[in-house]
């Protein structure tokens, strides 16, 4: 994927759930152990992420993989098709209920 021209730092939760941790800057290891933390106190894995634009746009964002937390047992491909079709549903007004 090429540099996106507005990554998101995110934490994809492997429910295909998603939070950002940061928009401008790369977030450092103090808000990575916060995140990891937040994770195990929610007993929850997922991946430090780089999302290509925002989720609130039309298109479905690509997300990169910068690393695992909490020891994830799905891959990260699995939570990324996850996170689409969450999105999706969103977009297109169907949650599923």
């Amino acid at each position: 994927m090429p540099i996106p021209r507005d990554p998101r730092w995110i934490l994809l939760v492997d429910t295909g759930d998603y939070s950002s941790l940061s928009r401008h800057r790369e977030p450092d290891a103090e808000d990575i152990a916060r995140a990891e933390e937040a994770l195990r106190q929610a007993s929850k894995a997922g991946w430090l992420a780089v999302m290509s634009h925002s989720a609130y746009e039309a298109t479905i964002p690509e997300l990169v993989m910068v690393r695992p937390l909490c020891d994830p047992e799905i891959s990260f491909n699995e939570a990324v098709q996850l996170f689409q079709t969450r999105l999706r549903q969103v977009q297109t007004g169907n949650s599923g209920a």
